[in-house]
Protein backbone atom coordinates (compact mmCIF):
# COMPACT_ATOMS: atom_id res chain seq x y z
CA UNK A 1 0.00 0.00 0.00
CA UNK A 2 2.88 2.65 -0.73
CA UNK A 3 0.31 4.96 -2.69
CA UNK A 4 -1.50 5.35 0.44
CA UNK A 5 -1.79 8.56 2.20
CA UNK A 6 -0.15 10.21 -1.04
CA UNK A 7 0.38 13.87 -0.38
CA UNK A 8 -1.47 16.67 -2.64
CA UNK A 9 0.45 19.26 -4.06
CA UNK A 10 -1.22 22.43 -5.30
CA UNK A 11 -4.95 21.03 -4.83
CA UNK A 12 -7.47 23.06 -6.26
CA UNK A 13 -4.69 24.82 -8.20
CA UNK A 14 -4.39 22.54 -10.75
CA UNK A 15 -6.99 20.61 -13.06
CA UNK A 16 -6.24 17.34 -14.79
CA UNK A 17 -1.87 17.00 -14.78
CA UNK A 18 -2.39 14.64 -17.33
CA UNK A 19 1.86 14.58 -18.28
CA UNK A 20 4.46 15.39 -16.35
CA UNK A 21 8.14 16.38 -17.28
CA UNK A 22 10.65 17.29 -14.03
CA UNK A 23 14.28 18.97 -15.01
CA UNK A 24 15.97 19.96 -12.09
CA UNK A 25 13.30 21.59 -9.79
CA UNK A 26 11.22 22.17 -12.75
CA UNK A 27 7.64 20.91 -13.36
CA UNK A 28 6.01 21.00 -16.70
CA UNK A 29 2.75 19.79 -17.17
CA UNK A 30 -0.86 19.76 -19.11
CA UNK A 31 -4.16 21.07 -17.74
CA UNK A 32 -7.25 21.61 -19.16
CA UNK A 33 -7.81 24.87 -20.45
CA UNK A 34 -5.08 24.13 -23.04
CA UNK A 35 -2.45 24.68 -20.95
CA UNK A 36 1.12 24.07 -20.83
CA UNK A 37 2.36 25.26 -17.44
CA UNK A 38 5.69 25.47 -15.44
CA UNK A 39 6.15 25.10 -11.53
CA UNK A 40 9.07 26.19 -9.42
CA UNK A 41 8.57 25.77 -6.02
CA UNK A 42 5.17 27.14 -5.35
CA UNK A 43 4.69 29.12 -8.22
CA UNK A 44 2.86 28.28 -11.60
CA UNK A 45 3.46 30.08 -14.89
CA UNK A 46 2.03 29.49 -17.91
CA UNK A 47 3.96 28.44 -20.69
CA UNK A 48 2.15 27.38 -23.82
CA UNK A 49 -1.46 27.25 -24.98
CA UNK A 50 -2.23 26.10 -28.58
CA UNK A 51 -6.30 27.16 -28.83
CA UNK A 52 -8.57 29.49 -28.57
CA UNK A 53 -9.86 31.33 -25.90
CA UNK A 54 -12.72 29.63 -23.93
CA UNK A 55 -14.93 30.26 -21.00
CA UNK A 56 -14.54 26.78 -19.20
CA UNK A 57 -13.23 23.42 -19.58
CA UNK A 58 -16.39 22.21 -20.82
CA UNK A 59 -15.61 24.27 -24.48
CA UNK A 60 -12.56 21.60 -24.96
CA UNK A 61 -12.48 21.19 -28.80
CA UNK A 62 -12.01 24.97 -28.27
CA UNK A 63 -9.32 24.97 -25.83
CA UNK A 64 -7.31 22.08 -26.56
CA UNK A 65 -6.52 19.83 -24.43
CA UNK A 66 -2.39 18.88 -24.79
CA UNK A 67 -1.96 15.45 -23.05
CA UNK A 68 1.76 14.33 -24.56
CA UNK A 69 5.13 15.94 -23.60
CA UNK A 70 8.60 15.17 -24.15
CA UNK A 71 11.71 17.48 -23.75
CA UNK A 72 13.36 18.03 -27.94
CA UNK A 73 16.86 16.41 -28.05
CA UNK A 74 17.78 18.75 -30.51
CA UNK A 75 17.70 21.90 -28.68
CA UNK A 76 15.56 23.55 -25.37
CA UNK A 77 12.66 22.61 -26.26
CA UNK A 78 9.12 21.01 -25.88
CA UNK A 79 7.45 18.36 -27.91
CA UNK A 80 3.40 18.73 -26.86
CA UNK A 81 0.64 16.67 -29.00
CA UNK A 82 -2.25 18.34 -27.95
CA UNK A 83 -5.87 16.54 -28.79
CA UNK A 84 -7.57 18.92 -30.93
CA UNK A 85 -4.71 20.84 -32.59
CA UNK A 86 -2.29 18.53 -33.37
CA UNK A 87 1.57 18.21 -32.69
CA UNK A 88 3.94 21.18 -31.34
CA UNK A 89 7.40 22.44 -30.89
CA UNK A 90 7.66 24.84 -27.99
CA UNK A 91 10.20 26.70 -27.40
CA UNK A 92 11.31 27.03 -23.23
CA UNK A 93 13.55 30.11 -23.98
CA UNK A 94 11.44 33.01 -26.23
CA UNK A 95 8.08 31.12 -25.83
CA UNK A 96 7.61 30.26 -29.56
CA UNK A 97 5.58 27.59 -31.00
CA UNK A 98 5.53 25.97 -33.73
CA UNK A 99 3.08 23.27 -35.62
CA UNK A 100 4.89 20.18 -36.83
CA UNK A 101 1.53 17.91 -37.56
CA UNK A 102 -1.59 19.79 -38.37
CA UNK A 103 -4.96 17.78 -37.65
CA UNK A 104 -5.70 18.73 -41.16
CA UNK A 105 -3.33 16.70 -42.91
CA UNK A 106 -4.30 13.09 -44.43
CA UNK A 107 -2.18 10.76 -43.01
CA UNK A 108 -1.01 7.12 -44.66
CA UNK A 109 -3.06 4.01 -42.62
CA UNK A 110 -2.98 0.44 -43.62
CA UNK A 111 -5.55 0.40 -46.03
CA UNK A 112 -7.40 3.92 -45.68
CA UNK A 113 -6.03 7.36 -45.67
CA UNK A 114 -7.29 9.68 -42.85
CA UNK A 115 -7.19 12.90 -40.98
CA UNK A 116 -5.85 12.25 -37.47
CA UNK A 117 -8.55 13.22 -34.91
CA UNK A 118 -7.02 12.66 -31.47
CA UNK A 119 -3.37 13.33 -30.95
CA UNK A 120 -2.35 11.80 -27.95
CA UNK A 121 1.52 10.99 -26.63
CA UNK A 122 5.14 11.48 -27.96
CA UNK A 123 8.60 10.22 -27.88
CA UNK A 124 11.68 11.91 -29.38
CA UNK A 125 14.80 9.81 -30.67
CA UNK A 126 18.16 10.73 -30.33
CA UNK A 127 18.22 12.52 -33.92
CA UNK A 128 15.25 14.35 -33.34
CA UNK A 129 12.62 12.61 -35.01
CA UNK A 130 9.58 11.76 -33.32
CA UNK A 131 6.72 9.11 -32.58
CA UNK A 132 3.52 9.93 -31.66
CA UNK A 133 0.43 8.39 -31.48
CA UNK A 134 -3.23 8.66 -32.84
CA UNK A 135 -5.60 7.37 -30.47
CA UNK A 136 -8.46 7.11 -32.46
CA UNK A 137 -9.45 8.76 -36.56
CA UNK A 138 -13.54 8.41 -35.82
CA UNK A 139 -14.14 10.32 -32.18
CA UNK A 140 -12.43 13.73 -30.74
CA UNK A 141 -11.93 13.06 -26.75
CA UNK A 142 -15.08 14.81 -26.13
CA UNK A 143 -16.89 11.80 -27.70
CA UNK A 144 -13.89 9.62 -26.46
CA UNK A 145 -16.46 7.11 -24.72
CA UNK A 146 -17.52 6.22 -27.72
CA UNK A 147 -14.50 4.73 -29.04
CA UNK A 148 -14.74 2.46 -26.56
CA UNK A 149 -17.35 0.95 -29.03
CA UNK A 150 -16.50 1.28 -31.98
CA UNK A 151 -13.64 -0.91 -33.78
CA UNK A 152 -9.89 -0.01 -33.21
CA UNK A 153 -8.65 2.65 -35.52
CA UNK A 154 -5.58 4.33 -33.38
CA UNK A 155 -2.01 4.55 -35.21
CA UNK A 156 1.38 5.14 -33.98
CA UNK A 157 3.76 7.39 -36.26
CA UNK A 158 6.77 8.51 -37.11
CA UNK A 159 7.96 11.70 -37.94
CA UNK A 160 11.18 12.35 -39.79
CA UNK A 161 12.57 15.86 -38.81
CA UNK A 162 14.26 16.26 -42.04
CA UNK A 163 11.56 15.51 -44.66
CA UNK A 164 8.84 16.77 -42.28
CA UNK A 165 6.56 13.54 -43.05
CA UNK A 166 4.65 11.04 -41.00
CA UNK A 167 5.31 7.02 -41.77
CA UNK A 168 2.68 5.23 -40.04
CA UNK A 169 4.08 1.82 -38.61
CA UNK A 170 0.84 0.55 -36.65
CA UNK A 171 -2.70 0.49 -37.37
CA UNK A 172 -5.92 -0.52 -36.14
CA UNK A 173 -4.94 -0.25 -32.70
CA UNK A 174 -7.47 -0.46 -29.79
CA UNK A 175 -6.91 3.37 -28.90
CA UNK A 176 -3.13 3.99 -29.07
CA UNK A 177 -1.97 5.91 -25.78
CA UNK A 178 1.69 6.34 -24.30
CA UNK A 179 4.97 5.40 -26.04
CA UNK A 180 8.35 5.26 -24.68
CA UNK A 181 11.94 4.37 -27.14
CA UNK A 182 14.20 1.80 -25.65
CA UNK A 183 17.75 2.97 -24.72
CA UNK A 184 19.63 2.03 -27.77
CA UNK A 185 16.16 3.30 -29.99
CA UNK A 186 15.73 -0.49 -31.10
CA UNK A 187 12.21 -0.69 -30.73
CA UNK A 188 9.62 1.27 -29.49
CA UNK A 189 6.58 0.70 -26.81
CA UNK A 190 3.39 1.75 -27.46
CA UNK A 191 0.11 1.24 -24.85
CA UNK A 192 -3.11 -0.20 -26.51
CA UNK A 193 -5.17 0.83 -23.30
CA UNK A 194 -8.52 -0.41 -24.19
CA UNK A 195 -7.10 -3.91 -24.59
CA UNK A 196 -4.98 -3.46 -21.66
CA UNK A 197 -1.60 -4.85 -23.67
CA UNK A 198 1.58 -3.43 -25.15
CA UNK A 199 3.09 -3.33 -28.40
CA UNK A 200 6.37 -3.62 -29.13
CA UNK A 201 7.20 -2.25 -32.64
CA UNK A 202 11.12 -3.20 -33.68
CA UNK A 203 13.12 0.15 -35.59
CA UNK A 204 16.42 -1.46 -35.98
CA UNK A 205 18.20 -5.40 -36.06
CA UNK A 206 16.41 -8.36 -38.25
CA UNK A 207 13.32 -7.90 -36.95
CA UNK A 208 13.10 -4.32 -38.06
CA UNK A 209 9.21 -3.28 -39.43
CA UNK A 210 7.80 -6.40 -37.31
CA UNK A 211 5.96 -5.85 -33.70
CA UNK A 212 4.58 -8.20 -31.12
CA UNK A 213 3.19 -8.44 -27.78
CA UNK A 214 5.59 -6.44 -25.09
CA UNK A 215 2.53 -6.99 -22.15
CA UNK A 216 -0.07 -8.70 -22.36
CA UNK A 217 -2.81 -9.33 -19.38
CA UNK A 218 -2.01 -5.89 -17.38
CA UNK A 219 -4.40 -5.42 -14.32
CA UNK A 220 -5.93 -2.42 -15.35
CA UNK A 221 -5.94 0.38 -18.90
CA UNK A 222 -2.37 1.90 -19.55
CA UNK A 223 -1.65 4.90 -20.42
CA UNK A 224 1.44 6.97 -20.49
CA UNK A 225 4.93 5.05 -20.60
CA UNK A 226 7.73 6.51 -18.69
CA UNK A 227 10.99 5.10 -19.67
CA UNK A 228 14.27 5.63 -18.19
CA UNK A 229 17.59 3.06 -18.25
CA UNK A 230 15.98 0.57 -15.95
CA UNK A 231 12.65 0.13 -17.26
CA UNK A 232 9.21 1.55 -17.92
CA UNK A 233 6.85 3.17 -15.38
CA UNK A 234 3.15 2.06 -16.15
CA UNK A 235 0.60 3.53 -14.48
CA UNK A 236 -3.12 2.41 -15.05
CA UNK A 237 -5.42 4.70 -15.08
CA UNK A 238 -8.45 2.18 -14.64
CA UNK A 239 -7.33 -0.90 -12.30
CA UNK A 240 -9.42 -3.82 -13.21
CA UNK A 241 -10.00 -6.98 -11.38
CA UNK A 242 -12.48 -9.54 -10.39
CA UNK A 243 -14.81 -6.78 -8.35
CA UNK A 244 -14.15 -4.47 -11.47
CA UNK A 245 -13.46 -6.16 -14.78
CA UNK A 246 -12.59 -4.16 -17.54
CA UNK A 247 -16.03 -2.98 -19.52
CA UNK A 248 -13.57 -2.57 -22.81
CA UNK A 249 -12.39 -6.46 -22.77
CA UNK A 250 -15.47 -7.55 -21.92
CA UNK A 251 -17.25 -5.73 -24.78
CA UNK A 252 -14.24 -6.12 -27.35
CA UNK A 253 -15.95 -9.74 -28.13
CA UNK A 254 -19.75 -9.03 -28.71
CA UNK A 255 -19.39 -6.34 -31.49
CA UNK A 256 -23.43 -6.31 -31.47
CA UNK A 257 -23.82 -5.06 -28.10
CA UNK A 258 -21.32 -2.64 -28.35
CA UNK A 259 -23.12 -1.28 -31.70
CA UNK A 260 -26.19 -1.13 -29.35
CA UNK A 261 -24.35 1.09 -26.72
CA UNK A 262 -22.87 3.48 -29.18
CA UNK A 263 -26.31 4.03 -30.88
CA UNK A 264 -28.13 4.40 -27.61
CA UNK A 265 -25.40 6.92 -26.07
CA UNK A 266 -25.77 8.97 -29.83
CA UNK A 267 -29.92 9.26 -29.38
CA UNK A 268 -29.24 10.33 -25.42
CA UNK A 269 -26.93 12.86 -26.80
CA UNK A 270 -28.68 14.15 -29.75
CA UNK A 271 -31.21 16.53 -28.00
CA UNK A 272 -28.60 18.17 -26.19
CA UNK A 273 -27.03 18.95 -29.18
CA UNK A 274 -29.70 20.44 -30.95
CA UNK A 275 -30.65 22.08 -27.65
CA UNK A 276 -26.99 23.37 -27.88
CA UNK A 277 -27.52 24.44 -31.75
CA UNK A 278 -30.53 26.68 -31.12
CA UNK A 279 -29.81 28.24 -27.89
CA UNK A 280 -26.12 27.57 -26.78
CA UNK A 281 -25.51 27.94 -23.13
CA UNK A 282 -22.70 26.58 -21.09
CA UNK A 283 -25.31 24.01 -19.27
CA UNK A 284 -26.07 22.59 -22.69
CA UNK A 285 -22.37 22.72 -23.23
CA UNK A 286 -21.69 20.91 -20.19
CA UNK A 287 -24.36 18.31 -21.01
CA UNK A 288 -22.48 17.27 -24.31
CA UNK A 289 -18.84 17.14 -22.56
CA UNK A 290 -20.51 14.69 -19.78
CA UNK A 291 -22.10 12.61 -22.24
CA UNK A 292 -19.38 11.22 -24.80
CA UNK A 293 -16.28 12.21 -22.30
CA UNK A 294 -14.14 9.82 -20.27
CA UNK A 295 -14.20 12.03 -17.12
CA UNK A 296 -18.06 10.58 -16.81
CA UNK A 297 -16.53 6.87 -16.37
CA UNK A 298 -15.20 7.84 -13.00
CA UNK A 299 -17.50 5.50 -11.48
CA UNK A 300 -16.66 2.57 -12.66
CA UNK A 301 -13.12 3.40 -11.32
CA UNK A 302 -11.82 0.47 -8.70
CA UNK A 303 -10.63 1.91 -5.11
CA UNK A 304 -7.24 0.37 -6.33
CA UNK A 305 -4.46 2.40 -7.65
CA UNK A 306 -1.74 0.82 -9.54
CA UNK A 307 1.76 1.47 -10.69
CA UNK A 308 3.52 -1.36 -12.72
CA UNK A 309 7.01 -1.25 -13.29
CA UNK A 310 8.49 -3.20 -16.11
CA UNK A 311 12.21 -3.89 -17.28
CA UNK A 312 13.10 -3.82 -21.32
CA UNK A 313 12.64 -7.55 -21.57
CA UNK A 314 9.18 -6.89 -21.04
CA UNK A 315 8.83 -8.25 -17.13
CA UNK A 316 6.79 -6.89 -14.32
CA UNK A 317 9.45 -6.90 -12.11
CA UNK A 318 7.50 -4.62 -9.41
CA UNK A 319 4.42 -2.72 -8.48
CA UNK A 320 3.08 -0.02 -6.30
CA UNK A 321 -0.71 0.37 -4.83
CA UNK A 322 -2.78 2.41 -2.98
CA UNK A 323 -6.56 1.83 -1.71
CA UNK A 324 -7.30 4.94 0.40
CA UNK A 325 -8.29 7.29 -2.75
CA UNK A 326 -5.65 9.59 -1.99
CA UNK A 327 -4.74 9.73 -5.55
CA UNK A 328 -6.62 7.86 -8.82
CA UNK A 329 -6.62 7.63 -11.24
CA UNK A 330 -3.06 8.07 -12.26
CA UNK A 331 -2.32 8.70 -15.87
CA UNK A 332 1.42 9.90 -15.43
CA UNK A 333 4.49 9.36 -13.17
CA UNK A 334 7.75 11.20 -12.70
CA UNK A 335 10.51 10.93 -10.33
CA UNK A 336 11.71 13.82 -8.57
CA UNK A 337 14.35 14.03 -5.89
CA UNK A 338 13.19 11.26 -3.47
CA UNK A 339 9.71 11.54 -4.41
CA UNK A 340 7.24 10.07 -7.62
CA UNK A 341 5.19 12.80 -8.59
CA UNK A 342 1.61 11.15 -9.86
CA UNK A 343 -0.81 13.02 -12.54
CA UNK A 344 -4.18 12.35 -13.68
CA UNK A 345 -6.43 13.91 -16.35
CA UNK A 346 -9.26 14.25 -13.59
CA UNK A 347 -7.50 14.97 -10.63
CA UNK A 348 -7.42 18.69 -8.90
CA UNK A 349 -3.90 18.58 -7.66
CA UNK A 350 -0.12 16.67 -8.10
CA UNK A 351 0.04 13.74 -5.35
CA UNK A 352 3.35 12.68 -4.20
CA UNK A 353 4.62 9.60 -2.56
CA UNK A 354 8.32 8.51 -1.44
CA UNK A 355 10.47 6.49 -4.14
CA UNK A 356 10.71 2.91 -3.16
CA UNK A 357 14.43 3.08 -4.16
CA UNK A 358 15.50 0.20 -6.25
CA UNK A 359 19.11 -0.19 -4.55
CA UNK A 360 17.27 -0.76 -1.21
CA UNK A 361 14.84 -2.89 -2.55
CA UNK A 362 17.44 -5.02 -3.86
CA UNK A 363 19.36 -4.90 -0.86
CA UNK A 364 16.53 -6.06 1.73
CA UNK A 365 15.93 -8.60 -1.04
CA UNK A 366 19.68 -9.58 -0.86
CA UNK A 367 19.61 -9.38 2.77
CA UNK A 368 16.07 -11.48 2.92
CA UNK A 369 18.11 -14.41 0.43
CA UNK A 370 21.31 -14.04 2.72
CA UNK A 371 19.21 -13.59 6.18
CA UNK A 372 17.60 -16.93 5.58
CA UNK A 373 20.75 -18.42 4.60
CA UNK A 374 22.68 -16.14 7.37
CA UNK A 375 20.28 -17.46 9.50
CA UNK A 376 20.47 -20.94 8.55
CA UNK A 377 24.04 -20.94 8.99
CA UNK A 378 24.72 -19.68 12.80
CA UNK A 379 22.34 -22.02 13.17
CA UNK A 380 23.57 -24.56 11.36
CA UNK A 381 26.73 -24.75 13.10
CA UNK A 382 25.15 -24.79 16.02
CA UNK A 383 23.47 -27.84 15.05
CA UNK A 384 26.55 -28.94 13.10
CA UNK A 385 28.26 -28.77 16.60
CA UNK A 386 25.55 -30.87 17.59
CA UNK A 387 26.35 -33.72 15.23
CA UNK A 388 29.87 -33.36 15.53
CA UNK A 389 29.16 -34.06 19.28
CA UNK A 390 27.57 -37.04 17.89
CA UNK A 391 31.00 -37.45 15.41
CA UNK A 392 32.61 -37.15 19.00
CA UNK A 393 30.47 -39.71 20.17
CA UNK A 394 32.45 -41.71 17.44
CA UNK A 395 35.60 -40.57 19.06
CA UNK A 396 34.34 -41.64 22.33
CA UNK A 397 33.58 -44.88 20.76
CA UNK A 398 37.06 -45.00 20.36
CA UNK A 399 37.66 -44.08 23.84
CA UNK A 400 35.41 -47.14 24.44
CA UNK A 401 38.16 -49.04 22.89
CA UNK A 402 40.67 -47.53 25.29
CA UNK A 403 38.37 -48.56 28.15
CA UNK A 404 38.94 -52.34 27.45
CA UNK A 405 42.31 -51.24 27.80
CA UNK A 406 41.83 -51.34 31.49
CA UNK A 407 40.09 -54.36 31.36
CA UNK A 408 42.87 -56.32 29.84
CA UNK A 409 44.59 -55.69 33.57
CA UNK A 410 43.83 -58.58 34.93
CA UNK A 411 44.78 -57.16 38.21
CA UNK A 412 41.33 -55.77 38.47
CA UNK A 413 38.94 -58.13 36.82
CA UNK A 414 40.41 -61.44 38.73
CA UNK A 415 39.11 -59.48 41.85
CA UNK A 416 35.11 -60.01 40.83
CA UNK A 417 36.36 -63.22 39.22
CA UNK A 418 37.48 -65.01 42.36
CA UNK A 419 34.36 -64.16 43.93
CA UNK A 420 31.03 -66.42 42.73
CA UNK A 421 29.77 -62.93 42.18
CA UNK A 422 30.71 -63.22 38.91
CA UNK A 423 28.74 -65.91 37.79
CA UNK A 424 25.97 -64.09 38.64
CA UNK A 425 27.26 -61.44 36.87
CA UNK A 426 27.14 -63.17 33.64
CA UNK A 427 23.81 -63.86 33.46
CA UNK A 428 23.40 -60.11 34.51
CA UNK A 429 24.77 -58.95 30.73
CA UNK A 430 23.47 -61.47 29.17
CA UNK A 431 19.86 -60.21 30.38
CA UNK A 432 21.14 -56.31 29.72
CA UNK A 433 21.91 -57.50 26.20
CA UNK A 434 18.32 -58.51 25.99
CA UNK A 435 17.37 -54.83 27.15
CA UNK A 436 19.35 -52.75 25.80
CA UNK A 437 17.30 -53.75 22.36
CA UNK A 438 14.32 -51.73 23.31
CA UNK A 439 16.26 -48.80 25.29
CA UNK A 440 19.09 -46.80 25.32
CA UNK A 441 19.27 -45.84 28.88
CA UNK A 442 20.26 -49.38 30.24
CA UNK A 443 23.79 -49.32 28.49
CA UNK A 444 23.64 -46.32 30.93
CA UNK A 445 23.39 -49.03 33.94
CA UNK A 446 25.92 -50.69 32.05
CA UNK A 447 28.61 -47.82 32.15
CA UNK A 448 28.58 -47.79 35.89
CA UNK A 449 30.16 -51.17 36.01
CA UNK A 450 33.28 -50.27 34.80
CA UNK A 451 33.51 -47.18 36.91
CA UNK A 452 33.49 -49.77 39.76
CA UNK A 453 36.03 -51.42 38.06
CA UNK A 454 38.71 -48.70 37.83
CA UNK A 455 38.35 -45.52 39.50
CA UNK A 456 40.94 -43.31 37.00
CA UNK A 457 38.93 -44.41 33.67
CA UNK A 458 36.00 -43.40 35.37
CA UNK A 459 35.55 -39.98 33.73
CA UNK A 460 36.12 -41.54 30.61
CA UNK A 461 32.45 -43.02 30.69
CA UNK A 462 30.79 -40.41 31.83
CA UNK A 463 31.46 -39.31 28.64
CA UNK A 464 30.45 -42.00 27.41
CA UNK A 465 26.99 -41.65 29.07
CA UNK A 466 26.66 -38.48 27.16
CA UNK A 467 27.12 -40.08 24.19
CA UNK A 468 25.62 -43.40 24.43
CA UNK A 469 22.05 -42.45 23.99
CA UNK A 470 23.00 -41.71 20.88
CA UNK A 471 22.31 -44.15 18.31
CA UNK A 472 25.66 -44.20 15.77
CA UNK A 473 27.23 -45.86 18.87
CA UNK A 474 25.12 -49.15 18.02
CA UNK A 475 26.31 -48.35 14.25
CA UNK A 476 30.25 -48.03 15.03
CA UNK A 477 29.92 -50.77 17.95
CA UNK A 478 30.14 -53.91 15.71
CA UNK A 479 32.84 -52.14 14.77
CA UNK A 480 35.46 -52.68 17.64
CA UNK A 481 33.90 -56.09 18.00
CA UNK A 482 35.28 -57.25 14.95
CA UNK A 483 38.96 -56.07 16.19
CA UNK A 484 39.97 -56.99 20.18
CA UNK A 485 37.02 -56.18 22.52
CA UNK A 486 34.65 -58.76 21.06
CA UNK A 487 32.91 -59.49 25.15
CA UNK A 488 32.03 -56.01 26.40
CA UNK A 489 30.84 -55.28 22.41
CA UNK A 490 29.29 -58.12 21.32
CA UNK A 491 26.84 -57.76 24.35
CA UNK A 492 24.87 -54.82 22.60
CA UNK A 493 24.13 -56.88 19.67
CA UNK A 494 20.38 -57.87 18.88
CA UNK A 495 21.08 -61.29 19.01
CA UNK A 496 21.01 -63.30 22.39
CA UNK A 497 21.97 -66.31 21.04
CA UNK A 498 25.18 -64.77 19.64
CA UNK A 499 26.18 -63.47 23.83
CA UNK A 500 25.94 -67.06 24.95
CA UNK A 501 28.72 -68.24 22.44
CA UNK A 502 30.30 -64.99 23.63
CA UNK A 503 29.90 -66.18 27.37
CA UNK A 504 31.88 -69.33 25.88
CA UNK A 505 35.34 -67.20 24.70
CA UNK A 506 35.10 -65.60 27.88
CA UNK A 507 35.00 -69.01 29.65
CA UNK A 508 38.00 -70.43 27.60
CA UNK A 509 39.94 -67.19 28.67
CA UNK A 510 38.91 -67.65 32.29
CA UNK A 511 40.03 -71.41 32.27
CA UNK A 512 43.72 -70.59 31.21
CA UNK A 513 43.72 -68.38 34.21
CA UNK A 514 41.63 -70.26 36.26
CA UNK A 515 40.37 -73.84 35.98
CA UNK A 516 38.05 -73.16 39.07
CA UNK A 517 35.93 -70.76 37.01
CA UNK A 518 35.21 -73.27 34.20
CA UNK A 519 32.92 -75.85 35.92
CA UNK A 520 31.20 -72.88 37.18
CA UNK A 521 30.60 -71.46 33.41
CA UNK A 522 29.94 -75.23 32.32
CA UNK A 523 26.83 -75.66 34.52
CA UNK A 524 25.61 -72.05 33.01
CA UNK A 525 24.72 -73.21 29.71
CA UNK A 526 23.75 -77.05 30.73
CA UNK A 527 20.76 -75.45 31.82
CA UNK A 528 20.39 -73.29 29.15
CA UNK A 529 20.84 -76.36 26.57
CA UNK A 530 18.55 -78.26 29.48
CA UNK A 531 15.62 -75.42 28.52
CA UNK A 532 15.31 -76.23 25.25
CA UNK A 533 14.13 -79.67 25.45
CA UNK A 534 12.06 -78.40 28.79
CA UNK A 535 9.61 -77.28 26.69
CA UNK A 536 9.49 -81.12 25.22
CA UNK A 537 9.44 -82.83 28.58
CA UNK A 538 6.37 -80.80 29.05
CA UNK A 539 4.83 -82.48 26.29
CA UNK A 540 5.31 -85.86 27.96
CA UNK A 541 2.92 -85.51 30.41
CA UNK A 542 0.78 -84.34 28.50
CA UNK A 543 0.73 -87.61 26.68
CA UNK A 544 -1.56 -89.79 28.91
CA UNK A 545 -1.53 -93.18 27.48
CA UNK A 546 2.14 -94.11 28.26
CA UNK A 547 2.06 -93.43 31.64
CA UNK A 548 -1.40 -95.84 31.66
CA UNK A 549 0.60 -98.74 30.12
CA UNK A 550 3.20 -98.47 32.62
CA UNK A 551 0.27 -98.74 35.77
CA UNK A 552 -0.72 -101.89 33.89
CA UNK A 553 2.87 -103.56 33.73
CA UNK A 554 2.95 -102.56 37.54
CA UNK A 555 0.00 -104.59 38.30
CA UNK A 556 1.05 -107.51 36.36
CA UNK A 557 4.57 -107.50 38.48
CA UNK A 558 2.10 -106.99 41.44
CA UNK A 559 -0.08 -110.50 40.70
CA UNK A 560 1.80 -112.32 43.15
CA UNK A 561 1.63 -115.42 40.95
CA UNK A 562 4.83 -116.79 42.15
Amino acid sequence: NHLDNAERLFEGKLYGPEAILVRGKEIFTTVHGGEVVRIIGQHITHVAKFGKPCESTAEEDVCGRPLGLAFDTQGNNLIVADAYYGIWLVDLINGDKFQLVSRDTVLEGKGVNRKPRLFNSVAVAKNGDIYWTESTSDFELMDGVFSIFANPSGRLFHYDRKTQKNTVLLDRLYFANGLALSPNEDFVVVAETMSGLLHRYYLKGPKAGTDDTFVDGLPGLPDNLIANEDGLWVPLVMAADEENPSITRLLSRVPLIRKFCSRMMSVAEMPFRILHQVWPSVHSQRLLHAIGHFETMRFLVADRTTLVRLDWNGNIVGSLHGFDRSVQSVSHVAEMGDYLIMGSPYNKYLARVPIPKVPKMRVQNVRYESATEGSKKPEAPTTTTAKPTTTTTTTTTTTTTTTPKPTTTTTTTKKPVTTTTTTTTTPKPTTTTTTQKPTTAKPVTTTPKPSTTTEKPAPKPTTTTTTTPVPPKKQEAPKPATEKPAPPVEKPTPVTEKPAVATDSPAKKKEKKKEKATPTITPAPAPERAAEPAPIHEKIPNDTPKPKQEKLKVIKKGGEQG
